[in-house]
């Protein structure tokens, strides 16, 4: 018999209850109303690093996240629980360079990170996003904006906030 450890246990599950909502859902789910969705919501949390392992995660070939455009998270205001819907405002300030927004890419970090990109390009402009009232499920979040400019130079802010 094969014994799972509650960890993998609950990332399988989590991955079977995905795949069920999105074969019963079928392509035409209406994720458009959402800035997460709650099936989203539902998935296995990122790895943390464990600190009493020693390890610590880091991406292989990274860019510094830090020398293009400066990305500001205005609202939701990290530390304070929201209620949905609510207001997105985040601004982006060039540093030396114009933005590309053709490289933005907004991602809900999850176990599988989820690209949610589409569901906020209608928002942006060169100066920022605004969502006025974005739906979004109970629970903590973690988003992760990346964005560069005109000469490719990126980075990378990723903040939490919580929904009550």
């Amino acid at each position: 018999m094969n014994k799972q450890t509650p960890t993998r246990r609950r990332v399988l599950m989590a991955a079977l209850a995905l795949s069920f909502v999105l074969i019963a859902s079928g392509p035409a789910a209406d994720a458009k109303n959402w800035f997460i969705t709650p099936e989203e919501a539902a998935m296995a949390p990122a790895a943390q690093a464990d600190p009493l392992q020693g390890g610590e995660h880091f991406a292989i070939g990274r860019e510094d996240v830090e020398v293009g455009p400066i990305i500001q998270v205005e609202k939701p205001r990290m530390g304070v629980p929201q209620n949905s819907p609510m207001e997105i405002v985040v601004k982006f300030v060039p540093r030396s360079h114009p933005v590309d927004l053709r490289t933005l890419e907004v991602e809900l970090v999850k176990f599988i990170n989820i690209d949610i990109t589409d569901r906020v390009v209608e928002y942006t402009t060169e100066h920022g996003i605004q969502l006025k009232e974005a739906n979004i499920p109970l629970g903590a979040h973690r988003v992760r904006i990346a964005l560069a400019d005109i000469t490719g130079a990126v980075s990378v802010r990723e903040f939490l906030f919580e929904v009550l």
